[in-house]
């Protein structure tokens, strides 16, 4: 997978045309802005950048740009008292970025001897269970959703994969965690239209025909209406313009939906992608390092580029991937039972307008909701000065607080390249720089606050220091 810093670096240099790169891009763009517009105090993308990275086509390109994390759900009854089968959440939990999922509010959709729930008008019979509802067969691949637990952020399933064949030995991150991928259309009780995406499933290899893992799906993925704006995109192409998304026209085109309490979602999967441990050389080009590509100039990269195959372009590729096109469709119902989730309102800036305006909160998760910015990156520390990370391929502004004491939160809004060149260093694990990474952040920030979490009034504490920065 990437890191910020190559990302950063290699988003610059148009290529030339090419359908299956603009068509990469423009998916890779709406996934971005799905994931951040509205949130706010993320940089806006800019597509001749994003086309740079979207055309190095090598195993990371789908993960940092589309690999969000699929979803699908349930309807059943809590999981007090009933046994998982295997017990994912609390078996991936050691290598998950949100740890264990809350027991008390977990869902079993699927057991040993048949599904959890009762499927009345499949079966025509009061207590008959359809062992069909959350696993399906297609070709040689059998998927089953286990559990499911969900928050007034995201949705969380767990998943068994098997392989009637052995998997291909794929690729192990340095985090530990594996993953596959699946292609979906996502149709939601609470939109007219569909979504198309390529989720994430992270987890691991349990045996060589085997994987387990957990789906999480942010509603901010989710909650837009997209469709004017693509409309107003094709027809400024048409006309030989340009038209981007920008914090200034990004109510004139995209519609935001509200995620109601309980919500149902048809999950139609067609195919099921895992990245190689070892992936082929490119024909003519040969395999590059993430550090030959880092140290390429932009001459360089041009070049290099055009001695890819077009296949190489494409995800999955035969060079970088395994997969396998089937049917897989479920037909769910996801009610939020998150007996801890909460949300604080801050409402505060500086007098540019930079700052925070609420912190979602769950027991696995908080997610903070900025203002408008461009060119920013939002930091939080923990109780203790520690930083508290985005979780893997969710939007950067999910945070993972398994491990974190959060009683008190230190909010910090810096400019991105001062961030991304000066201030990140400090705040990477093992640097010995001379100063603390939040003396670094209290010194640099735009803006900076902090957050009681248990204040009895569930509102921001120490309101004199948002103006820092100003």
């Amino acid at each position: 997978m990437m890191h910020e810093s190559e990302l950063r670096r290699i988003l610059g240099a148009d290529l030339e045309p090419s359908e299956i790169i603009d068509a990469k891009v423009e998916e890779a763009y709406r996934m971005i802005r799905n994931a951040s517009a509205g949130k706010g105090g993320t940089k806006s993308p800019n597509k001749l950048n994003i086309k740079k990275k979207i055309s190095v086509g090598i195993g990371s390109v789908a993960a940092v740009f589309v690999l969000m994390v699929t979803f699908c759900v349930m309807n059943p009854v809590l999981a007090s008292g009933i046994p998982v089968l295997g017990g994912i959440f609390s078996r991936i939990a050691d290598i998950f970025s949100f740890g264990q999922l809350p027991k008390e509010d977990t869902v079993v959709l699927y057991q040993e001897g048949g599904d959890a729930s009762k499927d009345e008008e499949a079966s025509g019979e009061e207590g008959v269970r359809d062992t069909t509802v959350y696993q399906k067969t297609s070709g040689d691949i059998t998927i089953t959703l286990t559990e499911q637990y969900a928050t007034n952020q995201a949705v969380y399933i767990g998943v068994n994969v098997k392989n009637a064949q052995a998997f291909p030995e794929m690729a192990l991150f340095t985090d530990g965690t594996q993953s596959l991928s699946l292609k979906t259309v996502e149709q939601y009780s609470f939109r007219s239209d569909t979504i198309q995406s390529l989720r994430l499933i992270d987890g691991k290899f349990v045996d060589a025909q085997t994987f387990e893992g957990i789906l999480r799906i942010d509603y901010s993925e989710i909650n837009k209406d997209e469709r004017k704006y693509i409309q107003a995109y094709e027809e400024a192409i048409a006309a030989g313009e340009e038209l981007l998304l920008t914090s200034e026209n990004y109510a004139q085109y995209v519609d935001e939906y509200e995620i109601p309490q309980t919500f149902t979602m048809k999950l139609d999967i067609s195919s099921i992608v895992g990245d190689l441990a070892q992936p082929l050389p490119f024909p003519s080009a040969g395999q590059k390092s993430e550090e030959e590509l880092e140290n390429m100039s932009d001459e360089e990269w041009q070049a290099y580029m055009k001695t890819l195959p077009q296949e190489s372009f494409d995800y999955p590729n035969k060079y970088e991937n395994w997969w396998q096109e089937g049917n897989w469709t479920y037909d769910l119902t996801i009610t939020q039972k998150d007996s801890a989730s909460r949300v604080i309102e801050v409402n505060q800036t500086n007098e540019a307008g930079i700052g925070v305006r609420s912190i979602e909160l769950s027991a696995v998760e908080m997610t903070l909701n900025t203002t408008e910015g461009e060119d920013i990156i939002t930091v939080a520390l923990d109780a203790n000065g520690n930083k508290i990370e985005s979780s893997g391929y969710s939007s950067s502004s999910a945070l993972a607080i398994a491990g974190h004491d959060i009683s008190r939160v230190y909010i910090y809004i810096c400019d991105y390249d001062a961030y991304m060149n000066e201030i990140k260093g400090y705040g990477i694990p093992g640097n010995d720089l001379g100063r603390s990474f939040q003396e670094v952040l209290e010194e640099r920030a735009l803006f900076k606050t902090v957050v009681e979490t248990v204040a009895s009034d569930d509102t921001a504490a120490v309101p004199d220091r948002t103006a820092a920065g100003s």
